[in-house]
């Protein structure tokens, strides 16, 4: 039986400081933090080695499907929505036949920043059918580089820390490097967990496009725009101290802010019906909400208190939204071998 090597990332909940995390604007917003959570939304990359130099992919949460002769022969032409993994595959993969599957278990444009878990987990597993596993700083720099050539956009690091580690982080841009640090033990997260509730609502979105307009915005030097991110910037400080505290009610209160902030500057984050759900659950007794990532749509995380979480489901599911796991993912990425059988 030919070598299985299976490789699973977790995806995340942003709390504060997204878009911080984009170079070079953190240089202006010092110390620039951002807070995120893992959770098991999982991405999975597993390969199998077979004879002959064929490379056949399979992408399961894309429905898609191709097949090249050979590593030299990879093109996305005709498959751009494959085109970031046909960049790792090319980069990464030995010159040998193989089946590549991948799968993502967040929904598409969910926010969660399922599509760089997806990176991470496709650049170990290659790494390691390669015989040249990676060091977690150096997949996270691949996987950021290929899908930015991708998206052709900038792109920020935290989806790929979150990936990569699991946990709860805080992760500081300073000006010789990023650091992340957990800053929350099983305990807490274990509470935080039971607080927790994942909302999606059914509209994918390109977190570039957000992402790309507040990034130009504070290039040409907008004022409000480089307002925005002073005062996110504070937020995450914030953030980070309700995190050290394990003050739900803080953590509530500032992930309300950071939503707060974000939509007065770029009204695109939201919607009508996005804002409606948000004012209804919150009268229903949710004590923090936002939509993650860059907002649009996708994913809406919630504090709440644990004995509202089936009346909150019910108004969401009325509203059309649809209820998703929100575990917490400690592992962050595991890299398996085995048999294929």
């Amino acid at each position: 039986m030919a070598e299985l090597i299976v490789a699973r990332a977790p995806t995340r909940i942003d709390f504060a400081g997204g878009t911080l995390d984009i170079p070079p604007l953190h240089l202006f917003h010092q110390p620039a933090i951002t807070i995120n959570v893992a959770i098991d939304l999982i991405a999975e990359v597993a390969v199998t080695q077979r004879p002959g130099r064929a490379i056949r992919l399979f992408a399961s949460d894309q429905g898609r499907q191709v097949t090249w002769p050979s590593r030299d022969k990879i093109t996305w032409t005709r498959q751009p929505f494959l085109e970031m993994l046909a960049r790792l595959i090319q980069s990464l993969a030995p010159d040998t036949g193989m089946d590549i599957r991948t799968a993502c278990q967040a929904p598409a444009g969910a926010g969660t920043g399922g599509s760089s878990a997806l990176a991470i987990a496709t650049a170990a597993a290659l790494a390691a059918v390669a015989g040249r596993p990676l060091q977690r700083s150096t997949l996270i720099e691949y996987a950021k580089s290929i899908e930015t050539q991708a998206i052709r956009v900038p792109t920020g690091y935290q989806d790929y820390y979150a990936a990569a580690y699991g946990g709860a982080s805080s992760i500081e841009f300073g000006l010789t490097g990023i650091r992340r640090t957990a800053i929350a033990g099983k305990a807490f997260l274990a509470q935080l967990e039971r607080h927790l509730l994942l909302l999606y609502l059914g509209k994918p979105r390109f977190s570039g496009a957000n992402n790309w307009d507040l990034f130009k915005r504070h290039i040409e030097g907008d004022r409000r725009t480089l307002a925005l991110f002073d005062a996110l910037q504070e937020n995450a400080l914030a953030m980070l101290h309700a995190f050290q505290a394990q003050d739900l009610r803080g953590i509530a209160h500032l992930l309300n802010r950071d939503w707060e902030i974000r939509r007065r500057v770029l009204p695109t984050m939201s919607s009508p019906a996005i804002d409606r759900l948000i004012r209804s659950l919150r009268r229903a007794g949710a004590l923090g909400a936002r939509v993650c990532g860059a907002g649009g749509g996708g994913c809406l995380a919630l504090i709440i208190e644990p004995e509202a979480r089936a009346k909150l489901i019910a108004i969401a599911e009325a509203a059309g939204a649809k209820s998703l796991p929100s575990i917490i993912n400690t592992r962050g990425l595991v890299v398996q071998r085995g048999k294929d059988s």
